[in-house]
């Protein structure tokens, strides 16, 4: 069984991490460093794409915390732009092997326009 990816091209990721560091810069992201909110948005900002089963595993790897696909898609919900300086891209692709239809998701920066959408 294969692995559905989504590819980002050069010039979409340098503008992707071009529009986030500028987020960052401006102090956007005011969540605490502990809550789950803030653990979901530093895993899935950025031009990579991921299903809920990699967001789930980065959250992980990169903070030691379990947070379930469920809670993860809520915190995703949650991210307003207004706040957040941050809009969630989402994609959806059918497994051709399973028939099932696969959903990609990233944080983007607001000012980022994503022309192939």
């Amino acid at each position: 069984m294969r692995k559905i990816r989504l590819e980002v091209d050069e010039f979409e990721r340098a503008a992707i991490n071009a529009g986030v560091r500028d987020v960052i810069r401006a102090t956007n992201l005011k969540d605490a460093p502990n809550s789950q909110l803030y653990r979901v948005i530093q895993a899935a900002m950025g031009p990579d794409w991921h299903t809920l089963r990699d967001l789930e595993l980065l959250v992980l790897n990169m903070f030691g915390q379990a947070d379930t696909q469920p809670a993860i898609s809520a915190r995703l919900r949650e991210v307003d732009p207004m706040v957040h300086g941050l809009r969630k891209d989402k994609r959806v692709v059918r497994d051709l092997d399973t028939g099932k239809q696969v959903w990609f998701y990233r944080l983007v920066a607001t000012n980022y326009e994503d022309k192939a959408a």
